[in-house]
């Protein structure tokens, strides 16, 4: 074997000047090999000269005992020279493997030391530079990447030391991953806050939470791609301690999918940034009290001069001049005090609307958190319904406020039963709680606007949070549903309401007779003769990969919503999207949003359609063109094992009946005409609400025509596609 030059290097003058090692082991066999004959002819030899009577017998004594001889000679040269040689080798060879890698060169073996083990002492000297050297590149590697991680380290910690507002970054369990200075100067700690303690020891946590909620919510939704904020939040907290209030924004911290995945990224973890708002929000406070007392003040001597102005009025011996002088001077004051607080108030309500921390918010996710708040231990429950809008507002302080308000008119009433639902109206979103039982006396609404929200940020009341949304609240009968009443709170709309597609569909799809499919025998049972207003119906609406479901297209999600008692139950939903087990064409993606990695790992139509088909169960089912949607689930009846048989009312056959066949009779079309504020239009579940308020509004125009039972409007809609028929035939 060579020596590397590096190895020779290595090797110290006094091994390299000195003589190369004896092999010992090859010189003792080869002396055992010629000497023992030789040992043994000349042992022979020497005992018969002496005397010795048999040769053999002498010549195999001498040859045994020159065999023995010669057997523990090699075996003392072997465990001497090669057995312990090789033991302290491995020795040498371990305290190698844990030398340091400081020198240029590994540790070495002295091969003078080894004889026969030589090459192999050379072999472990090469590795012993080479793992010298790996441990060096390793050190070096590591040295650059600290470098580099602590030259990040001081960027950002002076990033973070210039920034004027505190910045935290926690995990899901709140638990503080990294802060900077300014977070203990905000929260007035003269210590550390603490690595790995909890965000929820020093920030009360219901803001926090509930704004992680949002978040979350959000981004499982998916609506954080293009939803206006993203993947950020504001909120408004306190320190635990009451002291010091904070506004706050909160970015959540997303895992991507792995690649090829079509789920959603998740939340790791969040950044929340803050400052100290407590002197904003205390003169914020101070100035809603000093503006409350200017405008409400002027109520009390506008009252007054009113009650003056009836008194002259009441008096007979004031002449008539004097009378009217008098009069229209009161009167005149009045108006002036009347026109002042009118315009005071509206400048206040712009000022702290302007001040307060505010976004857009989906009323369906803002009720669900009033849900989720109230509870399933409460001892009423609160059911969501009506079609959804958007909102402008600061969700955490409504979501205390209509918690409070359910619970006040609980105590007042004890109705067991609350409904929650929006309704556009004007310049305004309503929200509305409404129940069975009488309204609320306004002198008791009234009386809730002084009192304090328990969980409300720096103290604020009923009345302060109606303040910051340019709100007030009443109770009231609900017209046209006798002995219901409600508690009406308007809420301003959204500045940028989001839509679900910019591009129309109304052509995409166009108007579908199967008449197999649309023409229903009557329901000549009890169901057939209830009334319209008294049946349980789904609305229910589907998106597909095209138009044709005899040459391959399929079912990509199947949406529903319930219609009881006349009211839409926006929290009892079936939605579902569905593995077409072929590629979504790119055209038609426009239309409902729905790309293949959306799907891939969706469950099948034979695994939802028997999901579906247990939540229509006992319903009448009723969609907008429905013979398209009837027409792809009756395809796929046999392979899901079940049956669709319920009776099915179509709104695109109810608006021909009821306005004609002249005019649009699309859902966009059938909205418009009807006043119905459509949100979230174009995907299934949106279009399965909007469907059943047109329904709903139909109910009370098919009364007019005197379809007042489901056969009668069966009977209508039959009408209409045998007319249809005749039209094509000819």
């Amino acid at each position: 074997m060579t020596v590397p030059a590096e190895s020779a290097q290595a090797v110290p003058a006094s091994a390299q000047s000195a003589s190369p090692p004896r092999r010992i082991i090859p010189l003792a066999f080869r002396a055992v090999g010629f000497g023992l004959p030789l040992l043994s002819i000349g042992a022979a030899v020497a005992l018969h000269n002496a005397g010795s009577e048999d040769p053999f017998v002498t010549y195999a004594v001498v040859m045994t005992a020159a065999v023995t001889a010669g057997v523990w000679g090699l075996w003392w040269a072997v465990d001497r020279h090669l057995l312990r040689a090789s033991e302290t080798l491995s020795r040498e060879a371990g305290l190698i493997a844990h030398g340091s890698a400081d020198g240029r060169m590994g540790a070495r073996v002295p091969l003078a030391r080894y004889g026969d083990l030589v090459p192999m002492a050379r072999a472990i000297n090469d590795l012993s530079d080479k793992l010298a050297a790996a441990r060096r590149d390793t050190a070096r590697a590591v040295a650059e990447s600290t470098a580099k991680a602590e030259e990040q380290k001081t960027r950002l910690a002076a990033v973070l030391r210039d920034l004027h507002e505190g910045v935290l970054v926690c995990n899901l369990k709140h638990q503080i991953l990294l802060y900077n200075q300014t977070a203990l100067d905000i929260l007035h700690l003269t210590g550390d806050l603490g690595l790995g303690r909890s965000l929820l020891h020093f920030v009360v946590a219901e803001p926090v939470t509930h704004t992680l909620e949002r978040l979350t919510l959000r981004v499982r939704e998916g609506r954080h791609v293009n939803h206006e904020h993203g993947t950020t939040a504001q909120f408004v907290g306190a320190t635990t301690d009451g002291r010091i209030l904070l506004a706050g924004r909160m970015s959540a911290i997303l895992q991507e999918a792995p690649e090829g995945s079509d789920a959603l990224p998740s939340i790791t973890g969040y950044v929340i940034t803050l400052s100290d708002a407590t002197s904003d929000l205390a003169a914020l406070g101070q100035r809603d009290a000093l503006l409350r007392e200017a405008t409400e003040g002027f109520c009390a001597p506008i009252a007054n001069l009113r009650a003056v102005l009836e008194t002259l009025e009441d008096t007979p011996e004031l002449g008539p001049e004097e009378r009217a002088a008098f009069q229209a001077a009161l009167m005149e004051s009045s108006n002036t005090l009347s026109e002042r607080l009118a315009h005071v108030t509206a400048e206040y309500r712009t000022v702290v609307t302007g001040s307060w921390p505010m976004s857009d918010i989906h009323s369906n996710n803002l009720i669900n958190l009033i849900r989720h708040r109230v509870g399933p231990e409460a001892q009423y429950g609160v059911t969501l319904t009506g079609l959804p809008q958007w909102v402008h507002g600061d969700s955490y302080s409504l979501v205390i406020l209509f918690g409070y308000l359910i619970e006040y008119v609980h105590a007042l009433t004890a109705v067991a039963a609350y409904d929650l639902s929006v309704e556009p109206e004007g310049q305004w979103i309503y929200l509305d709680i409404s129940w069975q039982g009488p309204a609320v006396p306004s002198g008791i609404v009234d009386s809730w606007l002084d009192h304090p929200l328990p969980d409300a940020l720096g103290g604020l009341t009923v009345g302060d949070v109606l303040q910051h949304h340019k709100s007030t609240m009443w109770s009231e009968p609900v017209k046209g549903q006798e002995g219901r009443s409600r508690l009406r709170v308007p809420l301003p709309p959204a500045l940028k309401p989001p839509s679900a597609h910019t591009t129309a569909r109304s052509s995409s799809r166009p108007e579908f007779f199967d008449f197999n499919l649309l023409h229903q025998p009557l329901a000549t049972s009890e169901l057939g003769r209830t009334p319209l207003d008294q049946l349980h119906y789904v609305v229910f609406d589907t998106e597909t990969t095209g138009l044709s479901p005899s040459t391959g297209d399929e079912i990509i999600q199947i949406a529903a919503v319930r219609i009881v008692g006349g009211r839409i139950l926006t929290g009892e939903t079936f939605n579902a999207l569905v593995n077409p087990k072929r590629s979504i064409p790119p055209e038609s993606i426009p239309f409902h949003g729905i790309t293949d990695a959306m799907v891939t790992d969706k469950p099948t139509i034979d695994k939802v359609l028997p999901q579906f088909r247990s939540f229509v169960s006992g319903a009448v089912m009723i969609a907008h063109n429905a013979a398209f949607d009837l027409k792809f689930l009756k395809m796929k009846e046999q392979a899901a094992g079940v049956r669709f048989d319920s009776p099915v009312l179509d709104t695109m056959l109810l608006s021909r009946m009821l306005l004609g066949e002249g005019g649009d009779h699309t859902l966009d079309g059938i909205a418009e005409r009807l006043g119905i504020e459509v949100v979230d239009r174009h995907t299934a579940l949106g279009d399965s609400l909007v469907t059943a308020a047109v329904f709903l509004r139909m109910v009370e125009m098919l009364k007019e025509r005197g379809a007042h039972t489901l056969d009668d409007a069966i009977r209508g809609a039959n009408m209409i596609v045998e007319l249809a028929a005749r039209e094509r035939a000819f």
